[in-house]
């Protein structure tokens, strides 16, 4: 029963160093997504230029209309 026990060394070094890899992982993901407020003025400033690239586009099609 010798060669068993370091097999279950080598299992538990392993299954330790993948646990250690998804706890590193899942930290940075969870660290990621401490800002929502930023990620929330990002989209708000995104959705802004959005309006004004339509009012733009509104008054080029009146102006285009116009001209015809």
């Amino acid at each position: 029963m010798r060669p068993w026990t370091g097999s279950w060394r080598w299992i538990m070094l392993i299954l330790f160093a993948w646990g250690t890899l998804l706890f590193y992982i899942g930290g940075h993901l969870v660290r990621d997504n401490d800002h929502p407020d930023h990620s929330s003025r990002e989209l708000s400033k995104i959705l802004a230029k959005l309006e004004r690239l339509k009012q733009q586009n509104e008054d080029l099609r009146r102006m285009a209309e116009s001209l015809r």
